[in-house]
């Protein structure tokens, strides 16, 4: 049998089967003899259910065998996300625009890795294409543009950079991401798939000793990036960790606990397949290594940046001429480059700190002032102190042509303090919003959230209100504490895959019961009661179908997420799960108590129908809101505004500070704009 025929004889098996049953239902639908409205609806029932399960087998026959994206494909769609995340992250830091602080590098002579000869001698990973292989030389040290050229040519594909905080390690990694996309994009298509995808993934939230580093990178793909939504998003994010289609930028191993470290640098010499990058503080490192190193990594330290370059830098972002007091910063720069200012002044965070805080006029001699203060000069870390101290005030004051800040001063010093302490308690640079509600109990939520929806099933009976509010609020906290579901545009075809199906058999089963709890709601006579059961069974299970074929990944889906967009699928998600199941509820009522007991008169059938479907997509869709985690994080930023006195409304408080160049954000979480932004202001928030 030939592959066409292979494929077209299950498609008019099908055909033949839905015809046949058709016919046969109908055949008793117009029978004199069949019973009421609530007995057919079991028949059907009885009959649909193996046919479904008939005809999902012979589906499959014909769908042919792999994924519905081919790896390069998928390759391809998320080399464009991450150059449209990174691209505006790199914008937002102004990495690009003005001009990169000219950083430089070379090889740590701390005792971090094996020797140079293994890591250029490794055969593991050929030099990417038009690329040589990277020589020892080559690694003595360079500038931030040089690193692709190390990356793509070391033959163990494994780089550690490291550098003090603040030395720019993040910021050398997004230029870095974007010069390995930029070769990637310019390659010709037969090349351009052996060239991986970089992504940057926070350590945060791994445990070595109990999961795989491939499935942790696979679950984090995940949930970054929309394009992997849904079950088979995650094997097929899996497949690019996999078959090394994604070369793994790790950031923040230094936030972990300490005792993670060695393992996690054990996981990655034993598990990686793939090429990896390091960042991390130096003296962090330093402690790791000393128990457990990357085998095959090559070590680069983030050099200091010298006062004559600093004062270059200054001079070529300020305008020209430069006002007296620019001026006399970069003079005082290069005549005394062992002052405490040139000391602060030598790290790329200083740097930007001067730049972005100081814009206007001749206000940067207030800094040269408090360097000169007391007659003794001040040192090197409270200058630095001194510069993250004016982030706040920068951010939150008064711009030309625009209107006042939404949140004052105060407010965002209290808030942000706040949450940054949180943050350090926690062990945790990524602040994503889902997590929010585990600052505060549960319990007030799951009781509010309980009684809102309880007085949805009063109807004339308080106790079984009261039941219903129990249930709900014992069952709310499961599951609040994970990332929110994201969907991808339903097609049709994925109603039909094995998934789809369990799901759909699963929530039946939820609506039996669920129709109990209905059918004792509402007072339903005994005669009547096996009908409504199984209607609403039928009709939960529909609708759990066709939630679950929303769950499949869509290529026209590759845009990375942000807090905010997250935020708002996951509200417009509730809604659409809402109407579903209402949908499929209120057929499951017409169908089991029939279209004239709906209402409770004759000769209504229709508004009876319309009533039961309205009345229940109310409770639905009221559901729809209770669900998502964007309803349980909204109350617990009620909760956090009685104890902290944190705006209500924290999301658009965070979004302003991102906004405002205080928060940074990467994928679906904000991040503050410097690590030590967020120490500082968490000490200042335990001290008051």
């Amino acid at each position: 049998m030939g592959g066409k025929a292979r494929r077209l004889w299950p498609l008019a098996a099908i055909v033949v089967v839905v015809a046949v049953v058709g016919a046969f239902v109908w055949t008793v639908w117009r029978s004199p003899h069949r019973g009421d409205l609530s007995t057919f609806g079991a028949f059907v029932v009885a009959v649909v259910a193996p046919v479904v399960s008939l005809v999902v087998y012979l589906a499959r026959l014909r769908r042919p065998s792999g994924p519905d994206r081919s790896l390069s494909e998928l390759s391809d769609s998320l080399a464009a996300a991450v150059m449209e995340q990174w691209t505006r992250a790199a914008m937002e830091r102004r990495l690009v625009q003005p001009e990169p602080i000219p950083v430089r590098w070379g090889r740590s002579s701390r005792p971090l890795a094996g020797p140079v000869s293994a890591a250029v001698g490794s055969r593991q990973f050929p030099p990417l294409p038009g690329l040589p292989a990277a020589a020892a030389g080559q690694l003595r040290g360079g500038r931030l543009q040089d690193l692709h050229a190390v990356y793509g040519g070391l033959g163990s594909g494994r780089l550690v950079i490291i550098g003090a905080p603040g030395s720019g390690k993040s910021g050398a990694a997004i230029l870095l991401i974007l010069a390995a996309l930029k070769y990637r994009a310019q390659m010709p298509a037969e090349d351009r798939q052996l060239v991986p995808v970089p992504v940057l993934v926070t350590v945060h939230g791994w445990d070595p000793s109990h999961e795989r580093v491939g499935h942790w990178l696979a679950a984090r793909l995940q949930q970054t990036y929309p394009l992997f939504a849904g079950r088979g998003g995650l094997d097929e994010a899996a497949a690019l960790v996999k078959t090394a289609r994604i070369a793994v930028i790790l950031d923040g191993l230094d936030e972990v606990p300490d005792e993670l470290r060695p393992p996690a640098l054990r996981a990655l010499s034993d598990q990686a397949d793939f090429r990896v990058v390091v960042l991390g503080r130096s003296d962090e490192m330093a402690a790791a290594a000393s128990q457990e190193f990357l085998q095959g990594a090559v070590v680069l330290e983030l050099r200091d940046v010298s006062p004559r370059v600093a004062a270059d830098y200054l001079t070529r972002v300020q305008r020209d001429p430069p006002p007296a007091g620019w001026g006399e910063l970069t003079s005082r720069l290069r005549r005394a480059p062992g002052s405490p200012i040139a000391r602060a002044l030598s790290l790329p965070l200083t740097l930007t700190l001067v730049r972005d805080t100081y814009r206007g006029g001749d206000d940067v001699g207030q800094l040269l002032d408090f360097c000169d203060a007391g007659g003794h000069g001040a040192s090197r870390e409270s200058i630095e102190d001194y510069l993250l101290d004016r982030v706040l005030p920068a951010a939150y004051a008064p711009r030309p042509g625009e209107p006042p800040p939404r949140y004052g001063l105060p407010t965002a010093r209290r808030a942000l303090g706040q949450v940054a302490a949180r943050m350090n308690r926690d062990g945790s640079r990524d602040l994503a919003w889902w997590r929010i509600p585990g600052w505060a109990p549960v319990a007030p939520r799951a009781i509010v959230s309980g009684l809102l929806f309880g007085l949805l099933f009063v109807g004339g009976r308080p106790v079984f209100g009261l039941i219903v509010a129990a249930v709900f609020a014992c069952l709310y906290p499961l599951g609040k504490a994970k990332p929110p579901v994201r969907r991808a545009p339903l097609r049709w075809r994925h109603l039909l895959s094995r998934s789809s199906l369990t799901i759909g058999l699963q929530s039946a089963v939820g609506g039996v019961i669920f129709g109990g709890l209905i059918a004792f709601g509402l007072g339903v006579r005994p005669g009547d009661l096996p009908g409504l059961v199984v209607g609403i069974g039928v009709g939960v299970g529909l609708a759990g179908a066709v939630t679950a074929g929303l769950s499949q990944p869509g290529a026209d889906d590759a845009s990375p997420l942000t807090p905010r967009t997250c935020w708002r699928r996951d509200q417009v998600f509730g809604l659409v799960v809402g109407l579903i199941f209402g949908l499929g509820i209120g057929f499951g009522i017409g169908l089991g108590l029939g279209l004239n007991l709906a209402l409770g008169r004759e000769g209504w059938p229709l508004v009876g129908f319309i009533l039961v479907c309205v009345g229940v997509l109310v409770y639905t869709l009221a559901y729809g809101v209770l669900f998502p985690q964007a309803w349980s994080a909204s109350l617990a930023f009620a909760q956090l505004a009685i104890r902290w006195h944190t705006p209500a409304r924290l999301l658009r408080f965070l979004e302003d500070a991102h906004q405002r160049d205080v928060l940074r954000t990467v994928g679906p979480v904000y991040q503050f704009r410097h690590a030590r932004l967020q120490d500082r202001l968490a000490g200042q928030a335990t001290r008051e």
